[in-house]
Order: C-alpha cells, then structure tokens, then sequence
C-alpha cells in the first residue's frame, strides 16, 4: 500500500493500515494515543483496522467503536472521520515539523473542540511540533488558556495568539 499524502487526509486510512502491517509496535502506540483522545472528545471509544484479506493489497476498513460493537468509519458520525487526519497526522509527523490547519475543529461538538486544544498541546509538549491553527472556536482557544493556566502541556512562552476583527478598511 502507498499514499500520496492529500491536504484533505483523504490517505490516512491507508497510514493506518500500513502501519499496523509494517510495525505492530508503532500501531498499538498510535492507536493507543487515538483512544485516549476519542475517549477523552467524547467521540469514540477506540479505533482498529479489520484487514479484509491476507495481503497488503487486500482491502480493509477502519473500525470505530462509539457505543456497542465497532462500526466502519464511514458509518459514525461525521466529527469522527474529520478529526482522524487531524489527529493522526498529528501524532506521525516528524519531531519538530510546524503542521498547518484551518478550523481543525470543524464538524466537533464543544466538547471535542476543547479536548482537541489539550490534544494538541501534548502534541507540542511531547514531540517538540509547531503548529499554526487558523480557528473560529472559543472552546479550542480557552482550553488552550485553561491548560497553560493550569501548567499542562504549554507554557505562556509556547503560544502566540493573534486576533483578527474587521475595521473600516479590511480586516
């Protein structure tokens, strides 16, 4: 399995599968920092690949568990398969690399958009990365306040917040 990596995450779940063909080990940490994100957005409670076949060609599927059994990706919520490139990219990007987004947070209840400030955070805390995250979200920007406040993941020093409103001219 290749991928061409698409600014959509359109190739994902090919990482995903590879990943947990190539390096068992380097899988079960990533699906375990999955899980605990979604677990703690409230979006779902783990995430695995159900190998459809016994070569690496053979198709697959992405199972989400929400509520009950596991499901395919494209059968949960629409949060659910946004935020997964957004995560995962995250989470295997090079050690340092800046990462670019726009509204992240798209298609997330509150909840998941307040986690994902915290989320991104221990992204910068634990693998040095740098992002710049264009957001409409109060609730991405005050978890971000609360977590540096309450000295989780971020310093003052590790934020720069730039607030953009309209004036006569432009904006």
């Amino acid at each position: 399995r290749s991928e061409v990596r698409q600014s959509e995450g359109g190739h994902v779940p090919m990482v995903l599968a590879a990943l947990k063909s190539s390096s068992p080990k380097d899988w079960q940490e990533l699906k375990e920092s999955l899980r605990e994100f979604g677990v703690k957005s409230g979006l779902f409670k783990s995430i695995d690949i159900k190998l459809l076949g016994t070569t690496d060609s053979d198709p697959f599927q992405v199972r989400i568990k929400v509520l009950g059994p596991a499901s395919n990706l494209v059968d949960v919520g629409y949060g659910v398969s946004q935020i997964l490139p957004v995560a995962v990219e995250c989470l295997t990007a090079k050690r340092g690399q800046m990462l670019l987004m726009q509204q992240p947070e798209v298609h997330l209840h509150p909840r998941a958009q307040a986690e994902l400030g915290t989320f991104l955070g221990y992204v910068v805390k634990r693998r040095r990365n740098r992002f710049m995250i264009e957001t409409h979200s109060g609730y991405l920007i005050d978890r971000v306040r609360l977590d540096i406040r309450d000295g989780k993941n971020l310093r003052p020093q590790d934020v720069c917040l730039l607030y953009c409103e309209r004036n006569k001219v432009g904006v």
